[in-house]
């Protein structure tokens, strides 16, 4: 039986990566789940939850790192919960989410499933850049609108201007409406306060018609000085 206690620091072997990316490892047989660890790592660990299957810990110290970590392109990858193995590399991920569809195989056992030929992770030349649609939070801060995605475990938004894995027309035509509800001073939701409109912006671009929708998620069905905004958006 496991005798983990929160805020306690352990030494762990990271054996291989869970179905969300993060490291997994053993504590005298006890699994631990550990966000951003590698496979072949020796990382001391901070366990932050206890269930009676499981731990969480997050990494306070790696002592060998695998050959396969670099680092990430993105300037907030640590704090933005949109990506996930950005500190993995391509050739790794790609064999990673091969190495998931064999595990799913013999954990549900399909019929035959043990004949089934199980080819390499078609990739891409440039990963990046590459997402046609975007679904950014919107906050406001001492009266300035502004763009991101939660933080991992919180509710607190990460405010991204540029995102890498986003395609570049998605990014410029998220700014240009940021800065238009700038200049409207549009009232943005707080969550805390239960108070304001507008909650989410989600933009999706159309490689075949050369289209793009824009979304607002709102609080209520108000939408001050829509029809203004709605011309200066297309007009972008």
């Amino acid at each position: 039986m496991q005798q983990l206690k929160i805020d306690q620091i352990i030494r762990l072997k990271i054996k291989r990566l869970g179905i969300n990316g993060e490291g997994i490892g053993y504590y005298k047989q006890f699994i631990v789940f550990v966000p951003n660890a590698l496979p072949k790592e020796e990382v001391d660990v901070r366990i932050v939850v206890i269930t009676p299957k499981f731990a969480e810990g997050i990494i306070k110290k790696i002592h060998k790192n695998s050959p396969e970590r670099i680092t990430p392109d993105c300037p907030v990858y640590e704090t933005c919960g949109g990506c996930q193995l950005q500190h993995l590399s391509y050739e790794a991920q790609l064999i990673f989410k091969r190495d998931l569809l064999k595990q799913a195989l013999a954990k549900f056992k399909p019929e035959n499933y043990s004949n089934y030929p199980l080819h390499k992770t078609l990739g891409m030349k440039n990963p990046w850049n590459y997402r046609n649609k975007a679904q950014f939070q919107l906050a406001q801060t001492n009266n300035k609108i502004y763009s991101g995605l939660y933080q991992a475990g919180s509710h607190q938004i990460v405010a991204i201007d540029n995102c890498p894995v986003q395609q570049t027309v998605i990014n410029d035509i998220i700014q240009k409406i940021i800065k238009i509800l700038n200049n409207y001073n549009l009232p943005i939701y707080n969550e805390q306060k239960n108070s304001g409109i507008f909650k989410t912006l989600m933009v999706r671009n159309s490689i075949q018609t050369g289209k793009v929708q824009v979304v607002f998620i709102t609080q209520s069905k108000k939408f001050p000085n829509k029809l203004a905004i709605i011309q200066e958006i297309i007009q972008k």
